[in-house]
């Protein structure tokens, strides 16, 4: 079911992958397809250089199109061939683009880079961008071994920029577990 070229009369829904490399989008995109499709694995650099898009069909649902992106300020990635890659992520998504996964993972800090990628992002599509943003957080085993909800989290030191991006998206967030086989655990 992953044939990207067959053509469909099915409802198709897009979905794009963003934030900085090592966060888990690749992971997150295997946790929506429900299956091991991108490459993702603990490495120093970015595994996904170039966009690449899978469809998963739903059950009595609409196909699913998951464009996984690579990191926007990957220092393996140069500036030009980053600025291809988000038009070839465009003309990958003929439907349109249906939700933009800001992907963020519990486990480390949120960083300079995370805001310089939602200011990029904001420059190229608008403000727009944010009407079809979800902020995902992975890591969702790590705060569930430490007794700790999503909400939890983001109160006890939650930075200026995520608390605006959050008011500014309305508050769409979902915390993801892509580690668990559990597919109740998936997200929360």
């Amino acid at each position: 079911m992953t044939d990207q070229n067959s053509p469909t009369l099915e409802p198709v829904k897009n979905i794009v992958l963003v934030g900085k490399t090592g966060n888990g989008k690749s992971a997150t995109g295997n946790t929506l397809l429900g299956d091991k499709q991108f490459i993702s694995k603990k490495q120093a650099g970015g595994v996904t250089m170039k966009c690449k898009m899978l469809r998963a069909a739903t059950q009595d649902g609409p196909i699913i199109n998951v464009i996984d992106t690579p990191g926007l300020f990957d220092l393996a990635v140069s500036a030009d061939v980053l600025s291809k890659e988000i038009i070839n992520c465009l003309s990958m998504a003929e439907e349109g683009i249906h939700a933009v996964l800001f992907v963020l993972s519990t486990k480390s800090r949120i960083s300079q880079e995370e805001e310089s990628t939602l200011n990029t992002l904001q420059r190229i599509f608008e403000c727009k961008i944010l009407d079809y943003f979800i902020v995902v957080f992975t890591g969702g085993d790590e705060l569930e071994d430490e007794g700790q909800t999503l909400d939890d989290y983001l109160l006890d030191s939650c930075p200026e920029f995520l608390t605006r991006v959050l008011r500014l998206c309305g508050q769409r967030k979902v915390l993801f577990d892509n580690k668990t086989k559990d597919k109740d655990k998936k997200a929360t």
